[in-house]
C-alpha cells in the first residue's frame, strides 16, 4: 500500500496533443471524509481513449495541464474514511464515469441525461481517470461487483452503454405495439459484441456486421453467442443491406458516419436505430436526404443517440453479465483479447485485426 505522500504510477496525457501519453508519478489520493480509496486492478481502453490519445478529445482538471487517462475500471476497496456504509476493504468495485453539474436531470440522478453540459467525466473531461494505482471516490459513484465476476467486470462500463441504449429503445417504443424480432449490430469491438450478447439474451435474431473475417476472434465470439456474423470485407454496404433485409433494431457502434448513413434504409417499419459511436472525422457526404427522411416519416422510424450511462445501467449489467456467462461459458472472457502491464502502455495503439478489448493490468 502506498504510504501517505508517496507517489503512485499513472498514465497521463496533455489534452488535445497527439502522442502525449507518458507514465508519470503522481501524488496519492487524499480522500475526504465519506470517500473511499480504491486500488486499481485493471483498466480497459476504448475508442474514446484512442480519440484522446490522438489529440481529438480530452480536458484536464481546472488549473492542471495534464489528464490521467482511463474511464473503464475495476478496483478493490483499500480504505474508507468516516461515514461510508455498504463498502468495505476488499470489495471489488467499478466506478461510473460522469459526475453531475447540478442541472435538473443531474439532481434527479440522471447525469447521463445532463441538460447543461457542464458535467465532468473521469479520464475524459476535467476529472482525472483511473489509469493510476490508487484513486479516491464518493461511494455513490462506485458499484460493488460480485467476486465471481471480477475477471470480466472491467467490461461493465461499455456494457452499461449498451444496457442504456437497448432499454431506451424499448422505452421509446412504448408509443406503439412493438415486438422486435431482428437486430443488426454494426461493429464487433467490445461494444458491438456486448450488444450482440444483450440482444441474444432478449431473444432477438441478431446479426453482427464488421470488417474482420468470419474466422476472426470477433466472428467466432459472435457465432458462439448464437448470432450471425457478417463480414463486410470486399462487399459494398448497399449489397450487404439488400442481402440482409430489414431490422427492427439497429445499434451503430463503428464510429463511421458513412456506415450509419448507409444503415438507415435497413430499418424496418416502426424500427429504431441507436447511435453510440464516436463520430469525429468531420466527413462530408452526399446523401439522398429527401428519400431518407420520407422513409423515416412514413415508416414511423426513430433514430436516437445515447452516450454514457448512469449507475442503474451498471447494476443491470452485473445481472446480464452473470446470465451471459451462465448461458455461454467462456465466451464473454474472450472479449478481453489483450492484457498489457502498465509499463508497456505505449503498445496499446499497436492494435492487430484480432483485438477486441485491450486492458491495462496494474
Amino acid at each position: 500500500m502506498a504510504a501517505e505522500g508517496n507517489p503512485v504510477r499513472a498514465i497521463t496525457i496533455t489534452p488535445l496533443v497527439a502522442k502525449s501519453a507518458r507514465r508519470v508519478d503522481v501524488p496519492p489520493p487524499q480522500p475526504a471524509p465519506g470517500e473511499v480509496t480504491v486500488r486499481v486492478v485493471r483498466v480497459g481502453i476504448c475508442g474514446t481513449d484512442f480519440e484522446i490519445l490522438r489529440g481529438a478529445l480530452g480536458e484536464a482538471p481546472a488549473g492542471e495541464d495534464r489528464l490521467v487517462l482511463g474511464h473503464e475500471s475495476l478496483g478493490v476497496v483499500e480504505g474508507v474514511v468516516g461515514g461510508v456504509s455498504g463498502l468495505a476493504a476488499g470489495d471489488y468495485v467499478v466506478a461510473t464515469v460522469r459526475r453531475p453539474d447540478g442541472c435538473p436531470n443531474c439532481t434527479a440522478g440522471e447525469s447521463d441525461m445532463c441538460l447543461w453540459g457542464d458535467f465532468t467525466e473521469r479520464g475524459i473531461k476535467r476529472a482525472h481517470g483511473f489509469l493510476t494505482e490508487l484513486y479516491s471516490e464518493k461511494p455513490e459513484f462506485l458499484v460493488k461487483v460480485p467476486p465471481e465476476l471480477a475477471d470480466v467486470a472491467v467490461l461493465l462500463e461499455p456494457l452499461s452503454v449498451v444496457e442504456k441504449a437497448v432499454e431506451q429503445a424499448f422505452l421509446i417504443q412504448r408509443r406503439l405495439r412493438w415486438e422486435p424480432k431482428r437486430a443488426l449490430v454494426l461493429g464487433a469491438g467490445a461494444i458491438g459484441l456486448l450488444a450482440t450478447a444483450l440482444l441474444r439474451l432478449r431473444g432477438l435474431e441478431t446479426f453482427t456486421l464488421a470488417r474482420s473475417g468470419g474466422d476472426s476472434a470477433a466472428g467466432r465470439a459472435a457465432a458462439a453467442l448464437g448470432g450471425a456474423y457478417v463480414s463486410a470485407v470486399g462487399r459494398p454496404l448497399e449489397e450487404l443491406r439488400q442481402s440482409l433485409g430489414r431490422f427492427d433494431f439497429i445499434l451503430e457502434a463503428t464510429g463511421s458516419s458513412a456506415v450509419a448513413s448507409h444503415a438507415l434504409p435497413a430499418l424496418a417499419t416502426n424500427g429504431v436505430m441507436c447511435l453510440v459511436g464516436v463520430y469525429s472525422s468531420n466527413r462530408v457526404q452526399e446523401l439522398p436526404v429527401d428519400s431518407l427522411y420520407s422513409d423515416l416519416v412514413q415508416g414511423n422510424k426513430v433514430v436516437f443517440g445515447s452516450v454514457n450511462a448512469g449507475r442503474r445501467y451498471f447494476e443491470k449489467g452485473i445481472e446480464d453479465l452473470r446470465e451471459a456467462r451462465s448461458r455461454w461459458p467462456g465466451v464473454i472472457e474472450r472479449f478481453i483479447s489483450r492484457r498489457l502491464p502498465l509499463e508497456r502502455f505505449e503498445e496499446v495503439t499497436a492494435r492487430s485485426p484480432g483485438d477486441i478489448k485491450t486492458v491495462i493490468e496494474l
